[in-house]
């Protein structure tokens, strides 16, 4: 996707609700009005009788993020855009996602590493990847069996992206204390 460089400074990352499977014609139309969007993509196998195929599917199916100053006449354009249902937020003002959530959502689902959909996880140890493919990467990181997992976690749609990622990549942002692994 390409990026307008024209946003003003106050340009912040908005989660829209869209109608189901309307993602892509929505993430187009709102590249068409001047807006920048994000479509978070996974790479699924789906199987059928008679064959399986591998598909790029809408991370958090029916959501997407779009970046604008969030003044009055823009909320209008977004919402005026068929398909989107609402912009997601607290108290009919729409909520703010940070620029490091959506960039470390890039870094795990292009970075060719298995991830996967998981529920919105509010515990683990803050941490940020340093080495490898998801160098850069921030999340929150817990032991799952015998795998540290991390998960980027998104409120605004109650869900997150999990990657496994060996501890040796892993420095604590807080100084807490990285889970270890015990074999």
């Amino acid at each position: 996707m390409e990026f307008n460089t024209l946003l003003p400074d106050n340009a912040n990352w908005f989660a829209l609700q869209t109608r189901y499977r309307y993602e892509e014609r929505i993430a187009a139309e709102l590249q068409t009005k001047g807006f920048e969007s994000y479509l978070p993509t996974l790479r699924e196998t789906h199987a059928w009788k008679d064959r399986k195929k591998v598909m790029d599917v809408p991370a958090f199916g029916g959501y997407l993020f779009a970046r604008f100053e969030p003044s009055l006449h823009n909320r209008v354009r977004i919402l005026e855009t068929a398909g989107v249902v609402k912009l997601l937020g607290n108290h009919g003002m729409p909520e703010p996602i940070s620029s490091t959530q959506i960039e470390s959502l890039r870094l795990a689902l292009q970075s060719g590493v298995p991830c996967s959909r998981q529920p919105f996880v509010e515990v683990g140890t803050p941490v940020r990847v340093c080495r490898g493919p998801l160098s850069g990467l921030e999340g929150q990181v817990l032991r799952m069996g015998n795998k540290l997992t991390v998960f980027v976690n998104v409120a605004s749609v109650c869900q997150s992206i999990a990657v496994e990622v060996p501890i040796d990549d892993l420095d604590s942002i807080d100084g807490t204390r990285i889970p270890l692994l015990l074999n």
